[in-house]
């Protein structure tokens, strides 16, 4: 079965937790925008969610920091943060197709970690609570390391996401991908609230108009300096730009919400 839905989400604890601190008009638009890209999803019917994703140390620390890692669990519980207001769901899993991608990585010489006991924390919830409310689809995380040095470099999310292209093409699954971070903030730094809109929408004229393939080319130092360490996620989104490098892409919102100290931004890709 082909890719049936796939879009670049960012996931700021604040779109829940405290809504009403930011403007109204751009809070609604990105609300909206996000329930639209759900309506979107399940138009399609997909029978599983790839969800190129991160984590906020709820899984992994410095005694163990995977680059790369896959969730084999039949289910997953989240979000881990009580103050999300997003209440506590258990999400099914797919097993079966976890272990398809994974197999598709190894053999494409990427070698990912992968785990049978995962929590989703406000990284994977958010997208699964506008985009799933119901919790009805299964989700397969894959996880990016965008917490400490060393991260995946821009070429290598990128190459991933060229290897797992064909195994997603041939599934016998109709599959969603939703990737999900970024865009720039500075979360725990003297910076935290900072939001580099110039950046932002360079990055997103490039995956949306230009050859993403200029994605590969960002450095580490260039997004900590331009992005913050909250900007590492757009690795998430450099990876799914590897998985459809020919799709069309189209800006639904994006928004500098200073109250939730993040870029914001949500693309919808099409075949």
């Amino acid at each position: 079965m082909p890719i049936v839905f796939a879009c670049a989400a960012s996931h700021a604890p604040g779109i829940t937790a405290w809504t009403e601190a930011a403007p109204k008009t751009q809070a609604e638009n990105i609300i909206r925008n996000y329930r639209n890209l759900g309506d979107m999803l399940h138009a399609a019917k997909p029978d599983v969610l790839l969800a190129i994703t991160v984590e906020h140390w709820a899984n992994f620390f410095l005694n163990h920091m995977p680059t790369f890692c896959i969730g084999r669990a039949d289910h997953y519980d989240g979000p881990v943060e009580q103050w999300l207001r997003v209440s506590k769901t258990r999400i099914p899993g797919d097993p079966e197709f976890a272990a398809e991608i994974l197999a598709a990585c190894m053999d494409g010489g990427i070698d990912p970690s992968f785990s049978y006991e995962l929590l989703f924390d406000h990284a994977t919830m958010i997208p699964i609570h506008f985009l799933t409310p119901r919790a009805d689809i299964p989700v397969v995380p894959l996880i990016v390391n965008t917490l400490t040095v060393p991260m995946p470099t821009a070429k290598r999310c990128y190459a991933l996401g060229g290897t797992l292209r064909p195994a997603l093409e041939k599934s016998a699954k109709r599959i969603a991908v939703v990737a999900t971070g970024g865009l720039s903030h500075w979360p725990g730094e003297a910076k935290a609230g900072k939001i580099n809109v110039e950046f932002d929408r360079r990055f997103l004229d490039i995956l949306i108009d230009g050859d993403r393939r200029q994605l590969a080319d960002y450095t580490h130092e260039e997004i900590a300096r331009e992005a913050g360490s909250g900007g590492h996620e757009i690795r998430t989104w450099i990876t799914l730009a590897g998985v459809l490098p020919d799709w069309k892409a189209a800006l639904l919102a994006y928004e500098p919400v200073v109250p939730w100290a993040t870029g914001y931004g949500l693309v919808a890709f099409s075949a």
